[in-house]
């Protein structure tokens, strides 16, 4: 069951701009930005951080325990990750409504007016 007929994704994608800690292992634990959300996965952007495709991550973000993760791909300035567990829907509905970035956007407005 496809979100769409476009897209080969099974969840939608939310765009967010979320802060992260990502574990890569015991002793290597990094700041990253996510750039969108879904129950199955999500980006992270900008990383600086060497990820490969296979790693295992935990990625600990908003009030969430830590969640187990795998890199999927790496592009530019983007990694794919898929989350070994997906998120609940209401979960991703919360973290939209709180880091989405239409919210994002209209604080901006209101903040230069």
């Amino acid at each position: 069951m496809n979100y769409s007929e476009e897209c080969d994704r099974l969840a939608r994608r939310r765009e967010v701009l979320l802060h992260a800690r990502c574990r890569k292992s015991a002793w290597k634990v990094f700041d990253v930005e996510l750039g969108d959300l879904s129950a199955g996965g999500c980006c992270i952007v900008g990383s600086t951080e060497a990820l490969c495709p296979g790693d295992e991550l935990s990625l600990r973000f908003a009030h969430l325990k830590p969640v187990a993760a795998t890199v999927r791909w790496v592009r530019a300035q983007r990694v794919g990750i898929e989350f070994r567990a997906a998120l609940s829907n209401r979960v991703i509905d919360e973290l939209a409504q709180v880091y989405g970035i239409p919210l994002l956007a209209a604080w901006q407005q209101r903040a230069i007016a």
